[in-house]
């Protein structure tokens, strides 16, 4: 018989995890300030098309199931409090 937690880890697995999950620091989607080193610690601006409105503001210790692997975009602006500058993908 399975514990409780491990019910939940299954139930957490199927219904929230996805394949495409992963942190910010290794997406594309995050935009970062021009001169930004690529850290756990750096913050940036979430660019994905329907995160957008949110002006999310994230560290690249972050992440979500809209992951998708590349090297942040850059633009001045990005780690703004809130961030001015625009999505440059």
């Amino acid at each position: 018989m399975r514990s409780r937690g491990a019910w939940l880890q299954l139930f957490l697995k199927g219904r929230i995890m996805s394949e495409e999950w992963g942190l910010c620091l290794d997406c594309k989607w995050w935009q970062i300030e021009p001169s930004a080193s690529v850290e756990h610690l750096t913050v940036g601006l979430c660019i994905e098309e329907k995160l957008q409105p949110f002006r999310l503001r994230i560290s690249g210790n972050g992440g979500c199931n809209r992951f998708k692997a590349g090297a942040p975009a850059r633009a001045k602006g990005s780690s703004g409090q809130p961030p001015t500058a625009k999505p440059m993908r």
